[in-house]
């Protein structure tokens, strides 16, 4: 008999999936996504023919006009954290982008603080999960040879990145926090005196 409390015991193991080193490893899961897919194959072709699949889907979420409307500007937030992860992601710039100003490209992390600025990161999962329900759930015909599976593989693409820029977001927020603190503290007091 298989004893249930014993786990080595059980002869079972997968590795880990990239979106569980998130949390641990954001940089390398960042350079992951992109040795896999090119910014512009998804700012340019996946993202925008999800989009369309997703809003013309008349059974899914998205469609009221205001929940249209909400999607688009999660949508062109996207875009930007895309873009602003790939030119942290130290891969070679072969895509240029698009969704950026020079300010943005100058400094990507502004975006990052942006994006968790007007979305928290249960908000964004949320979204993201409605976007591939609309998206996989869509009756009519996909356009440009999008297909249900592209929709899975885009949001697990972008699930990756947006974890992994929520925790460059978090370890940010701590850092300059930290040094908030380090700075306020008149230096007579470091140590307790």
């Amino acid at each position: 008999m298989l004893d249930l409390l014993n786990t080595s015991a059980i002869p079972y193991s997968k590795p880990s999936r990239l979106i569980e080193k998130a949390a641990t490893n954001p940089s390398v899961v960042i350079r992951a996504v992109f040795s896999e897919i090119f910014p512009g194959d998804l700012t340019e072709d996946l993202l925008p023919n999800w989009l369309q699949a997703a809003v013309s889907n008349r059974a899914g979420c998205y469609s009221e006009s205001n929940s249209q409307a909400v999607l688009m500007e999660f949508y062109e937030w996207l875009l930007q954290l895309v873009e602003a992860l790939y030119l942290l992601s130290e891969n070679k710039c072969q895509d240029h982008p698009t969704h950026l100003t020079a300010d943005q490209q100058a400094n990507p992390m502004k975006v990052i603080t942006g994006f968790f600025t007007v979305y928290t990161i249960e908000y964004a999962r949320r979204e993201l999960s409605d976007f591939l329900d609309a998206g996989i759930s869509h009756d009519g015909n996909y356009s440009d040879g999008f297909t249900p599976w592209l929709a899975w593989m885009t949001y697990n693409h972008v699930t990756c990145l947006v974890e992994a820029a929520f925790q460059l977001y978090f370890n940010h927020a701590i850092q300059h926090t930290h040094l908030l603190i380090v700075d306020a503290m008149p230096i007579d007091n470091l140590c307790g005196d």
